[in-house]
């Protein structure tokens, strides 16, 4: 006589993509939402640099502030596709503007070569280190290398500084 037993079947394991669902302080909103959320406490959105233009700037990111770019989307395309736009005047440079070492030190790139260089190695640096200002007299277009110089030596990445993006406290 064959007794069939049968023992209990081990539970199914939670498959990979079933995740428990995030807590509530960890839900990340909606870049509308965030923009929203930055209007509705008074705050605005700077103006692209370029004359003429008026849009309002690109932002890289919402969280944990905004981090705002110099430039409207439609200008930095047309100027990295090195096309113009009826009435605005691009105002980023295709050099270093420390070529002539106004910053205390000199660029180490040969100014006979910058032409050679793709357009991404020059940023815009905002003096007073304040990247919601975007004032002419506030901007100096820099090869990557000053630019990273001249923030280390003024004090540009540390957190602690009133214009630092991210204040740690």
């Amino acid at each position: 006589m064959s007794s069939s037993s049968s023992s209990p079947s081990p539970s199914p394991s939670p498959s990979p993509s079933s995740s428990p669902s995030p807590s509530p302080s960890k839900v990340k909103i909606s870049k509308k939402e965030e923009k929203k959320n930055w209007l509705a406490k008074g705050n605005t959105i700077p103006k692209c640099i370029n004359d003429g233009c008026g849009k309002c700037v690109t932002i890289r990111d919402w969280y944990p502030l905004p981090s705002f770019k110099t430039e409207c989307s439609r200008c930095s395309t047309a100027r990295k596709k090195n096309k113009t736009i009826e009435g605005v005047t691009i105002h980023k440079k295709k050099y270093c503007e420390n070529m002539d070492g106004m910053l205390g030190f000199m660029c180490p790139m040969d100014r006979t070569r910058y032409h050679e260089f793709p357009s991404d190695i020059y940023h815009m640096d905002h003096l007073d280190g304040n990247h919601e200002n975007n004032t002419l007299p506030n901007l100096m277009t820099l090869c990557s290398i000053c630019h990273t110089r001249k923030g280390k030596e003024c004090g540009d990445f540390n957190s602690f500084k009133a214009s630092s993006r991210i204040h740690k406290v």
